[in-house]
């Protein structure tokens, strides 16, 4: 697979691999893929992270460490986080308009308040009040589409 990246790019890349060769042998722990990913930009889920290890140990069952070469495909297959900020915001956005009964694009302050404190990683009582700060209208609703496009601007 030819890579889609400029040389620049690749020496980066190439760069930040190394950083998680232990050995000096050029090669990457499976159990770092995902750090790895991550530190260049790229969000994979467990769960992707787990197939692309199941087809690496599909043709080598014994695979324990992967190559440059075997790691550049994967890292293509995940697009950079920020060419993705668009769509990130969207399911965001999404996500919440699941609690939007009404459909009115707002959400009750305090209903956000335990969704945010509840769901993935939770935000403390700090975090909430300065997130919250200055959205929240005189009927006590957030415009949650407002907010996530603000959360992901910054």
């Amino acid at each position: 697979m030819a890579s889609q990246c400029s040389a620049e790019q690749l020496q980066k890349i190439l760069w930040t691999f190394l950083q998680y060769d232990l050995r000096g042998d050029g090669k990457l722990e499976l159990s770092q893929l995902g750090d790895c990913l991550r530190v260049l930009e790229r969000n994979p889920s467990e769960a992707s992270i787990r197939q692309h290890i199941q087809k690496l140990r599909a043709s080598n069952a014994a695979i324990a460490r992967i190559s440059f070469d075997e790691f550049l495909p994967i890292l293509e297959s995940y697009p950079a986080i920020a060419a993705t900020s668009t769509d990130e915001a969207a399911q965001f956005i999404d996500s919440l308009r699941m609690f939007d009964e009404q459909g009115t694009g707002y959400l009750p302050a305090g209903k956000l308040r335990r969704i945010l404190a509840s769901c993935g990683e939770p935000l403390s009582k700090h975090e909430l009040d300065e997130l919250l700060s200055n959205r929240i209208n005189a009927q006590g609703l957030v415009n949650y589409v407002e907010l996530i496009h603000a959360i992901i601007k910054s």
